[in-house]
C-alpha cells in the first residue's frame, strides 16, 4: 500500500485572460479575495502581494518572502490613467493582456501609500477579465465585461 503525506505545497490557481493567454498564477482563489469598496467604484478584487510580474520589470515587486502571485504575458502601461473619485484623485497604471491587450487590471501609483518607504503594492484586477483554467478547459464561454467592451 502507497503511503499518502499530506502536501505542504499550497495549490497553485490558474487564470486566462478573455482571449485564452494564461496571464496569473497565484496560490490564492480569486472567488475568496476582497473587492475595493467605496469610495471606489470599479469593486475590483485586491490580490496581496508579494506579486512577482513577468514581462515587466517596472512593477515586479522585491520581497524578503516567495511570491503568492505570478502575472504572465502581461504589459504595464509606462501612461498613468487618472481617475476622478469624489474623495480626490487616483492615477493607475493598466495591467494588459500581452496578447489582446485587454486591460484585466490595474496598479496605484506610489504617492497613493502612506508608508515613506515603497511598500509591497497589491495589484487590482477588474471583475470579468479573467478566466480559470477549469473554465475555459470545460469550454465555458466567458462574457465579455461590458468595461472591456468597445464602443
Amino acid at each position: 500500500m502507497a503511503e499518502t503525506t499530506p502536501s505542504s505545497s499550497p495549490q497553485v490557481n490558474s487564470y486566462h485572460c478573455l482571449c485564452s493567454v494564461l496571464i496569473l498564477a497565484t496560490v490564492h482563489d480569486l472567488q475568496y479575495l476582497p473587492n475595493r469598496t467605496e469610495p471606489v467604484r470599479d469593486d475590483a478584487l485586491i490580490l496581496p502581494p508579494p506579486i512577482d510580474v513577468n514581462n515587466s520589470d517596472e512593477l515586479s515587486i522585491t520581497s524578503d518572502r516567495p511570491a503568492e502571485s505570478v502575472l504572465l504575458n502581461t504589459v504595464l502601461e509606462r501612461k498613468a490613467v487618472v481617475i476622478r473619485r469624489e474623495d480626490g484623485f487616483e492615477k493607475r497604471r493598466l495591467l494588459r493582456c500581452g496578447r489582446c491587450k485587454l486591460a484585466f487590471g490595474y496598479s496605484l501609483e506610489g504617492a497613493h501609500f502612506a508608508n515613506a518607504e515603497k511598500p509591497a503594492e497589491p495589484v487590482y484586477l477588474l471583475p470579468g477579465g479573467l478566466v480559470t483554467t477549469a473554465d475555459m478547459s470545460n469550454g465555458v464561454k466567458p462574457e465579455t465585461p461590458s468595461w472591456a467592451q468597445s464602443a
